[in-house]
């Protein structure tokens, strides 16, 4: 009876670390997946901008504004591009912050279940050879 107080707790750690490590690896997959649409946004921006100064200073220029395109100063246009490139590029900055510490975590509660299955691997050992 006694032996079972702490197998019991042990399973109750082992799910809770479990728990952790799984929550930790799809919030890690989402997290990179925003990543990847954001940096797809921000060089999409980019290529918008080069675009529009290839062409001349009297091209009239459209934004989309739901179903239907409006025409726009060129340097509203600009403007609009250089600030959605900016917020972009500081979503994917924080982003990574995020990134770095979903990981720091996972590996963590892996290195955590490691030690826990070593102890318990080395305590079966002991009870056997003694």
């Amino acid at each position: 009876m006694a032996s079972q107080i702490p197998e019991d707790a042990l399973h109750k750690v082992l799910e809770k670390i479990q728990t952790q490590v799984v929550t930790s690896q799809r919030q890690l997959g989402m997290v990179r997946a925003q990543i990847q649409g954001r940096e797809r946004e921000r060089k999409l921006n980019q290529l918008t901008l080069k675009q529009i100064e290839e062409v001349d200073q009297e091209t009239n220029l459209y934004a989309s504004v739901g179903k239907m395109f409006m025409m726009e100063s060129r340097e509203k246009v600009i403007k609009d591009l250089k600030e959605r490139e900016k917020s972009a590029q500081e979503d994917v900055e924080n982003l990574t912050k995020k990134q770095k510490y979903l990981e720091k975590q996972f590996n963590e509660g892996q290195a955590h279940l490691r030690d826990i299955f070593s102890s318990v691997d080395r305590q079966q050992r002991e009870q056997v050879s003694a």
